[in-house]
């Protein structure tokens, strides 16, 4: 009677002896079907990253106290290096910045403020559709703010 373990065995045993041979077919396999394989693979990379996406999500949102509680005191003993990131984004992002910088200066978040997408819960963001126009703001709350930021991105 035949098992998998004897399966295995007889695969594992006429791969070790046609290996060169399935190798060399592999080969012209792939070079005869380039184009359908970067296609396969570049399905492949987008469907995996999607699937990534979510279980990260899902995983943040299960740990989010642990999380958050790590990454404050990361940012509390590595000073330095937060301000270094911080420094490289400025770098990378100018009118961002300087853009959030006014808006934050001069437009304070009223108190009770309903965010202006949801109109559920309170506006603790500021989001700019439009950079160069920096007291141009919506008051929105985090999960929208996030949202907005995730389909600017996509």
């Amino acid at each position: 009677m035949r098992t998998k373990e004897h399966d295995k065995q007889i695969m594992r045993n006429y791969y070790n002896t046609h290996k060169e041979k399935l190798k060399k077919d592999a080969i012209n396999y792939y070079n005869k079907n380039k184009e359908k394989q970067k296609e396969k693979m570049r399905e492949n990379y987008i469907w995996n990253r999607f699937a990534r996406i979510i279980k990260q999500r899902e995983y943040y949102q299960d740990n989010k106290e642990e999380i958050l509680i790590k990454m404050s005191e990361f940012a509390k003993q590595n000073r330095d290096v937060m301000n270094e990131k911080n420094k490289i984004y400025a770098k990378k992002h100018p009118k961002k910045v300087w853009a959030r910088n006014q808006a934050r200066h001069k437009i304070k978040i009223p108190e009770n403020q309903i965010c202006e997408i949801c109109k559920i819960n309170y506006a603790t963001d500021r989001d700019h559709r439009d950079y160069s126009k920096p007291l141009e703001i919506q008051f929105v709350c985090h999960e929208c703010n996030c949202k907005l930021e995730r389909l600017e991105i996509c």
